[in-house]
């Protein structure tokens, strides 16, 4: 590359991050902040966009390590933002020209941290510091190598299979370039590289694959549902496990889903129609007894930091609680929901155990009639009497609790 072209990319780049960072800690909604702003500039074109996004989320993903370069040489933090960035065809030549005389970029935060000490030995670029300090007591296991890596790292894009032909569906994604890489856990699931554009995909208009982080997928597959079986997904946003339970139910069983937001829902009937699942019912509220509740609460979301960097430094520690207040609320209400025998699934994409265990057993100790159950496969996860976590390094994914709470006969 031009030497001035990178100079020139490298001004935009920091001008862009000086309108950002002043609303990374306060703008839970920074992921459109930073779309607009990048559509904002008409002589960018589309590659220029995802140079700048990836530098953009790189510097959030790392900012404790980037905020004091920033504060004292610019030109250094923006060769630190290089250097993390991940290496793609969009960021290849700007990290090739301002990264000459730089190591390769090691695979573990710890191999980082030591290359960057002796760089710059003036900043410590502790690791446990990509997480805020107050988030340790929540989840002691996210500051451990293993998965301290895996939230640091880029995600990949998660997709369900839904079509008996799948050869076609992967046969699409190779020739856009994306190798489909298939997991042990979920023949139905396939990961695929950050930067693929699933939406536009012949498959995925023709409603032979769902966007579905592998995460979310497993929370079903913990929990008994039965062909036949007759589903409510109280809190079920824009539908991908109320999708999920559709094809799981079969056409003999049928999913009532609601939720308090009429536009998730209108999403949920867009996507039902486009999989061609008519056992799908949008509802206002429950009717009747269920053989199975899903419980998909809101919640931190700090399972899905790894998608949502940001995040982690806008979460405040004193909204922890007001969340499990809300999912317990929600949680005692759907449980009328469920009839004898039946099951409730509770789930979040938290890591908390504030939002995950300690809801889960609040719950069982004032339901004196409901039990937690062992999830109905092993998959990987940690039980810790009520429900089970399963922690991004696991299986790439996102980080989700999910308990199975019976309802005695």
């Amino acid at each position: 590359m031009n030497p001035r072209i990178a100079a020139n990319q490298q001004r935009t780049f920091l001008g862009q991050l000086a309108l950002v960072r002043p609303h990374v800690r306060t703008d839970s909604a920074l992921p459109r902040r930073i779309k607009e702003l990048l559509g904002r500039n008409r002589a960018l074109g589309s590659r220029d966009r995802r140079l700048y996004r990836e530098l953009l989320y790189t510097v959030i993903r790392y900012l404790p390590w980037a905020e004091p370069l920033l504060a004292r040489d610019e030109d250094a933090a923006a060769q630190l933002a290089a250097w993390l960035a991940p290496e793609m065809k969009d960021t290849a030549a700007y990290r090739a020209a301002l990264l000459e005389g730089w190591p390769a970029t090691p695979a573990t935060l710890a191999e980082k941290s030591a290359v960057l000490r002796a760089r710059f030995p003036a900043d410590t670029f502790e690791p446990a510091a990509l997480l805020p300090a107050w988030f340790r007591a929540h989840c002691p296991a996210a500051f451990t190598p293993p998965q301290l890596d895996a939230l640091l790292a880029r995600a990949p894009i998660w997709v369900r299979l839904q079509v008996n032909d799948r050869a076609m569906v992967l046969d699409e994604f190779r020739r856009r370039g994306w190798e489909p890489r298939a997991t042990p856990v979920s023949p139905d699931a396939f990961a695929l590289p950050p930067n693929a554009e699933v939406a536009n995909t012949d498959a995925y208009r023709r409603g032979f694959v769902e966007i579905q982080d592998l995460g979310s997928q497993l929370v079903l597959a913990h929990a008994p549902v039965r062909a036949g079986d007759r589903w409510l997904d109280a809190c079920a946003g824009a539908g991908g496990k109320s999708l999920q339970l559709a094809h799981a139910v079969g056409p003999t069983g049928r999913v009532d889903a609601s939720d308090i937001r009429p536009a998730m829902l209108e999403e949920l009937r867009e996507r039902a129609t486009r999989a061609r699942l008519t056992n799908v019912r949008l509802v206002r509220a429950a009717d009747g007894a269920y053989d199975g509740v899903l419980v998909d609460a809101p919640c931190s979301g700090s399972g899905t930091w790894r998608r949502l960097p940001h995040m982690k430094w806008h979460t405040q520690p004193e909204t922890i609680p007001q969340f499990a207040a809300q999912q317990l609320a929600i949680l005692s209400a759907n449980a009328a929901h469920v009839r004898p025998g039946g099951c409730l699934v509770y789930a979040t994409c938290s890591l908390s155990r504030v939002e995950n265990h300690d809801v889960a057993a609040a719950f069982l100790a004032a339901q004196p009639e409901f039990s937690a159950e062992k999830p109905a496969c092993d998959l990987g996860g940690s039980f810790d009497g009520a429900g089970t976590s399963l922690l991004p390094a696991t299986h790439d994914s996102d980080g989700f609790y999910v308990a199975v709470l019976r309802r005695r006969p």
